[in-house]
Formats: C-alpha cells, sequence, structure tokens
C-alpha cells in the first residue's frame, strides 16, 4: 500500500511542477487539497485491503499533484533582501504544521475514535482548500512568461483600483 501510494506521488512531481508554472499555483494547490480531503474522509469507511489500497493512491494522487507547492508558495511571496531567512521561518511554520498533523488525529482518537481524528484531518484539509482559494494569488511573477505577464495585468489592475479616489465607489 504505501509503495503503491509512493509510486503514484512520484510520478506526479514534474507534470504537477508544469502545471504550477503554466497555469498558476492554485491549479495545484486547491485539487492536492480536495482530493487529499476526500481521501482522508474515506479512509474510516474502507475495510478491506483493497480498499485501503485505491485510497492511498489517490492520497498518493492528492499528494502528489501538491508537491512542492508549500516551499513553492514561500518562494514567491519572499522578499527578495530576505529570502534566505523568510524562507528558514516558512520552512519552521509549515514543519509545525507537519508535527500538528499527528496530533490531530491522536487527539480526536483520544476524544473518540481513531476515525473520527481521520476525519479531523480530512475536514482540515477541506477549509485548508478554502484557505488557499482566498489567500494565494492567482498569478505568479516567478513562473514562465505567460503566468508573468497575467500577474502584471493583475498588478495593474490592482494599482488602478488604488488610484480611484477614496469615496468615488
Amino acid at each position: 500500500m504505501f509503495g503503491l501510494s509512493g509510486a503514484v506521488d512520484m510520478l506526479l512531481f514534474y507534470p504537477s511542477g508544469k502545471v504550477m508554472d503554466r497555469m498558476g499555483r492554485l491549479w495545484v494547490a486547491i485539487p492536492s487539497m480536495l482530493v487529499m480531503a476526500v481521501a482522508m474522509i474515506a479512509l474510516p469507511f474502507s475495510h478491506t485491503v483493497a480498499a485501503v489500497s485505491i485510497v492511498a493512491m489517490i492520497l498518493g494522487f492528492g499528494n502528489g499533484i501538491g508537491s512542492g507547492i508549500l516551499m513553492t508558495l514561500g518562494a514567491d511571496v519572499a522578499p527578495a533582501d530576505r529570502r534566505a531567512q523568510f524562507l528558514g521561518v516558512w520552512r519552521v511554520i509549515q514543519d509545525t504544521g507537519n508535527a500538528g498533523g499527528p496530533l490531530l488525529v491522536a487527539a480526536g482518537a483520544a476524544l473518540g475514535s481513531l476515525g473520527a481524528g481521520i476525519l479531523a484531518t480530512g475536514t482540515t484539509a477541506l477549509l485548508a482548500a478554502g484557505a488557499l482559494a482566498r489567500w494565494v494569488p492567482r498569478w505568479s511573477v516567478h513562473a514562465n512568461r505567460g503566468t508573468r505577464r497575467r500577474a502584471a495585468e493583475q498588478a495593474a489592475a490592482a494599482s488602478a483600483d488604488v488610484a480611484v479616489e477614496p469615496g468615488a465607489r
């Protein structure tokens, strides 16, 4: 099961990077979170080796399409003059989240059942998809020529909105 999940995950590293650069970060981030949320929510309802294997492969798919997204987003928003320090703190926060996942499952298991802890993790992934949709910029200036152009257009439109007199809207 772990091997199948890992194989599916690793097969998607390169294609997901291409999609991130060509289509934008959200084309990878949101589907990744949604697929992993659905798979996590399905896991407690999987009672056979085949069902758990399928859920594991779906989790591998979700993780694979989102591979590297957190560090990519960190690199996108890091200030040029303090990039190393920013990414160091970004990584600490990311690792804190990685350590918190098992604690969430353990808390759910302590309060109810292991299935409840896993459902809480799936629900957190649904919330994460919403947070990504809300706060992640649609285009990155660090991707390819097309996304740089769209990011510049979006920035120009945003600055045009700011240039309007207050109260004129």
